[in-house]
């Protein structure tokens, strides 16, 4: 049974033939056409993107043309961005397991309490917690 290709609106940018024949001369693998719809729809989606933000910087700047540098500051922003805003933070960091989220706590507070003790040098030290007799015979010996 043959499958049917499914369409999300592409740009007509990339041909899935092209992109097939050329994964096939980059890897030597064959590819499907799933995986070759998958990789065409995202690059769409990309494509897309960058270029509404490349408009939306020409406008800015009162042109009615899209420069070097309104495309490369949107591919920035889109492909190569490592600063990510608090909330798009969040978003990535709660999609790993919880033991992770343990390890990213730690790393936390261990940057926390390094910052802390390098900051002011006339800052009282914090007040260790009350320790009981065990905990004081243990800290003597």
């Amino acid at each position: 049974m043959k499958k049917t290709r499914t369409k999300a609106k592409p740009t007509g940018v990339i041909k899935p033939t092209a992109a097939a024949q050329y994964i096939k001369k980059a890897t030597g693998l064959r590819v499907r056409t799933d995986a070759v719809d998958k990789l065409i729809a995202d690059f769409d989606v990309v494509l897309v993107a960058v270029v509404a933000e490349a408009k939306a910087l020409a406008q800015a700047g009162k042109r009615t043309t899209i420069l070097t540098e309104d495309v490369a500051a949107a591919i920035d922003k889109h492909l190569r961005r490592r600063d990510l805003p608090w909330d798009e933070t969040a978003k990535e960091l709660i999609k790993h397991n919880p033991a992770d989220l343990g390890k990213v706590s730690k790393a936390v507070r261990d940057w926390i309490r390094e910052h802390e003790d390098a900051g002011d040098p006339k800052k009282p030290k914090p007040r260790r917690a009350w320790e009981g007799p065990a905990q004081m015979r243990l800290r003597k010996s």
